[in-house]
């Protein structure tokens, strides 16, 4: 082989290197992008999926709203009209029946309205915390002093604990006490057969507190307790109102926590049940003021 040729055959093969490196990047340009690509497919997806169950979670409210409106607003009419249309052959015991039937199902309007108000409010990102420094436990006794008369009718002890016996935390203490009402008044709903409903607060960790509504009710199943929080949940099968329940105190409850930066959970036995939130110790007003 002469010098040229072996030139040559050099030649040709670092060209066909430098075409094998050429090829190589553009293979693994495509391939980038195809990766870029599905990506950008998998979150257009995972976004238009989200919408969906947005849009079906507002159907699904609406549906629930008209439900729960419509019950006692059909009792309220049909009562009245057996009052207004009887031509003065009603007795008045059957007419303060009805009428006193009337006046409980508007009571029941009114309780769903004022939660629907309150939920709607929660759910505005425009709605600020009043922060404020507060003794948890003066909160705790203030909102347990307003069951004293319910508790010694059902034969229920009230009791609070707080560790230490001082805890001044920040926070919105009437939304806090709001949430603290909600969970007390579901514990009376809901707890049957229960002997006691206790407040309690602690230092969790240095920064964060820790309180406890517990009661001995009726355990609360594994598979409600995942899905307790969400608006007008209820854990029995029908949606009913026996027990006066809108189905929106407890996603209440969570909005307001939700505001306050902490988390909510439920601890449930055959012996007990506990509604555990943990808040921050501290709030920091300027980000509060500015979201």
């Amino acid at each position: 082989m002469t010098l040229a040729e072996a030139n040559a055959n050099i030649g040709s093969e670092e060209a066909n290197q430098d075409h094998s490196v050429v090829g190589l990047k553009k293979r693994d340009q495509a391939g980038q992008l195809t990766t870029l690509v599905n990506q950008i497919v998998d979150q257009f997806n995972q976004a238009h999926d989200e919408q969906l169950a947005v849009e079906r979670s507002k159907d699904e409210m609406m549906t629930n709203i008209s439900h729960d409106l419509r019950t006692p607003l059909t009792a309220i009419i049909g009562y009245l009209g057996l009052v207004v249309n009887t031509n003065g052959q009603l007795d008045s015991a059957d007419q303060d029946k009805y009428l006193e039937t009337a006046y409980h199902k508007s009571n029941q309007m009114k309780t769903l309205v004022e939660d629907l108000f309150s939920f709607a409010k929660l759910q505005s990102t425009q709605v600020s915390l009043n922060i404020s420094d507060f003794s948890l436990g003066d909160l705790l006794e203030q909102i347990l002093a307003n069951y004293a008369m319910d508790a010694k009718d059902r034969n229920l002890k009230l009791a609070t604990a707080i560790d230490p016996q001082v805890i001044v935390m920040a926070g919105d203490s009437d939304k806090i006490a709001r949430a603290l009402i909600n969970l007390v008044e579901n514990a009376l709903k809901y707890g049957q057969g229960a002997s006691f409903i206790k407040l309690t607060g602690q230092m969790k960790t240095a920064d964060q507190v820790e309180i406890r509504v517990i009661n001995d009710g009726p355990m609360i199943p594994p598979a409600a307790a995942n899905h307790i929080f969400e608006r007008f949940y209820r854990v029995e099968e029908s949606r009913n109102s026996k027990t006066g329940g809108t189905g929106l105190g407890l996603a209440i409850v969570k909005g307001i926590v939700d505001q306050h930066r902490g988390q909510i959970h439920v601890e449930s036995t055959e012996d007990l049940t506990a509604f555990v939130m943990t808040l921050p110790l501290k709030q920091v007003k300027e980000e509060r003021e500015n979201e």
